[in-house]
């Protein structure tokens, strides 16, 4: 592909703008500013508007969930830390595939590589939206492994009903969006197919990751129980999972296996 380095600018003048406008409602702290300008950056670039405007869909949705009635979600102490503010972490591994597809997309263009894109853009999404929107739920969330089992809100692996719909709405969005901006030439139906099905099965894929193999803490300030290495601003102390698998790590391969269900599905329809 040919790169215009005018438009680069320009792009890149808008990410920039966009990126400061975040920090400003605390959407995303200064590394996650960094990190965005990478992965919108080699969206934009490299996928052209019409796939940028699918992850920036996801980046406006996730941030708005996130404050949505966040003192309520402080209150419950379910809330992320630094007003949700997202760190670097979290944006890579919720954008690193989608950014890694669009940029092979530049050089060979691909239907496939597409349907990977929007498996992982609805998976992050859908994953996104379970949670922040699952943790208002009036009913207490039960676990993913024993639907019979009431958990703790916020626990890794807790599902609700309402946060399962926020899942397939949301993932339901991107798929829409596909259609509206004919960004692949395909009809409603399939658009929807993929990105309602990755995303769902993303985001269930994240909640069993969370609730088997995930790290699990328990803090020595308040006894609760946390997948952070930090709470109450002190060390806390592991009692099960894979000290290396963090939420960032779920999500990244939830979102990995939301994209390989996009590609499934496009070969199945």
């Amino acid at each position: 592909m040919t790169i215009n380095l005018f438009n680069v600018g320009i792009k890149f003048l808008f990410l920039i703008a966009f990126g400061i406008v975040s920090l400003k409602l605390q959407i995303i702290d200064f590394t996650g500013f960094l990190a965005s300008l990478l992965v919108g950056g080699a969206i934009f670039i490299f996928g052209g508007w019409k796939w940028f405007l699918l992850i920036l869909t996801f980046y406006i949705v996730a941030g708005l969930s996130t404050k949505y009635k966040y003192e309520e979600k402080r209150q419950k102490g379910v809330a992320e830390e630094k007003k949700g503010a997202r760190a670097w972490q979290n944006v890579l591994a919720n954008g690193s595939v989608a950014a890694f597809l669009a940029v092979v997309n530049g050089f060979m263009i691909n239907n496939v590589l597409f349907a990977g894109y929007l498996g992982a853009v609805s998976a992050a999404i859908a994953d996104t939206l379970a949670t922040e929107i699952g943790l208002l739920s009036p009913q207490q969330p039960r676990s993913i492994i024993n639907l019979s089992k009431k958990v703790p809100s916020g626990t890794s692996g807790g599902v609700s009903l309402l946060g399962e719909i926020a899942s397939i709405l949301s993932a339901g969005l991107i798929g829409l969006l596909t259609y509206i901006t004919a960004a692949q030439n395909w009809n409603l139906q399939t658009a929807l197919i993929i990105s309602v099905v990755s995303g769902f099965l993303g985001s269930t894929f994240d909640s069993l990751l969370g609730a088997t193999i995930q790290a699990r803490y328990k803090c020595k300030v308040c006894g609760k129980k946390t997948e952070k290495k930090l709470h109450c601003e002190k060390h806390t102390i592991y009692l099960k999972g894979c000290s290396w698998i963090d939420n960032n790590m779920v999500n990244l391969l939830a979102v990995t296996f939301g994209s390989g269900i996009g590609i499934l599905v496009f070969h199945l329809i």
